[in-house]
C-alpha cells in the first residue's frame, strides 16, 4: 500500500527525519507534541500544551481537507497523574460530544523534559485522502 508524508507550515518541523503526519490508504496518522511553531513548550502548563498538540493536529488535518470530526481514534500521553484533568478539560472542549476513541497513559518522559502531553490520533479521510 503506498503511503505518504504530509506537512504544514504552521507545525514545528523536528530536527529529526520524521514525518508530521502519513497518510496510507484512508487512514492518516498524526503524532503532534505541545510545541509551537518555534519548538517552544509552555512551561508546566498541561492545558496549553494539550492546545498546542491539538491545534498542530488540525493544521496537519487541515493540508488534506479533513478536521477533528474526521479523528477516530486517539492515544494520549501525560507525564504526571496531576495533569490527566487539565489534559481532559482542553480535549473534551475540542472534541465535544462526538469524541474518538481514546486510549490515555501516563508516562515517566516524553521526548524532551519539557514536553508534559502528547497525543497521537488518527483519522479516518474516506473519500477525502
Amino acid at each position: 500500500m503506498p503511503k505518504r508524508s504530509v506537512s504544514s507550515g504552521r507545525v514545528y518541523k523536528s530536527r529529526l527525519p520524521f514525518a508530521q503526519a502519513t497518510i496510507a490508504g484512508d487512514f492518516m496518522f498524526v503524532c503532534c507534541v505541545g510545541a509551537d511553531l518555534q519548538g517552544q513548550y509552555a512551561l508546566g502548563d498541561p492545558r496549553r500544551q494539550t492546545q498546542q498538540c491539538i491545534d498542530n493536529i488540525k493544521a496537519l488535518l487541515d493540508e488534506v481537507g479533513a478536521s477533528l470530526a474526521d479523528v477516530v481514534k486517539c492515544t494520549v500521553y501525560v507525564t504526571d497523574r496531576a495533569y490527566w484533568e487539565p489534559m481532559n478539560e482542553v480535549f473534551f472542549a475540542n472534541f465535544g460530544e462526538a469524541a474518538p476513541h481514546r486510549v490515555s497513559c501516563i508516562v515517566n518522559g516524553l521526548g524532551s523534559p519539557n514536553c508534559l502531553v502528547e497525543i497521537d490520533a488518527t483519522a479516518y479521510l474516506g473519500e477525502i485522502g
